[in-house]
């Protein structure tokens, strides 16, 4: 993926005003459990499959990484880069603190850790 943008498009569902339930398409737990692993989800707009060079990484999820202080893993080509993006993108007041909030926003729930939710 590659830095496309350095602010958060208008939908980005981590804005703290985006339409709660809204989420691209996506399901919640992968927004989360993406960003509890250090993984930085493609843009909504412009996911074009993780091997296109078209395929954005999500400016509201870094901003909310640098806002928690959130380390991006670069495990594979996909997150390449992804720590020098959170460090460009930076805080912003406008996305949430923690991806915990952004869970709630968008389900009116606690994030429950993967492991947690198979046990159950």
């Amino acid at each position: 993926m590659q830095l496309r943008h350095t602010a958060p498009c208008q939908e980005c569902p981590w804005r703290k005003a985006s339409a709660a339930g809204w989420l691209g398409g996506l399901d919640e737990n992968f927004y989360s459990d993406a960003f509890n692993a250090g993984e930085v989800p493609a843009c909504h707009c412009h996911d074009h499959g993780p091997e296109n060079d078209k395929t954005a990484f999500c400016a509201g999820a870094l901003s909310v990484m640098a806002n928690s202080a959130k380390q991006p893993g670069e495990r594979h080509s996909g997150q390449a880069g992804a720590v020098a993006a959170r460090d460009v993108v930076g805080k912003r007041d406008d996305t949430f603190r923690f991806f915990h909030e952004f869970h709630r926003h968008h389900t009116g729930e606690d994030w429950v850790h993967l492991l947690m939710r198979t046990a159950a």
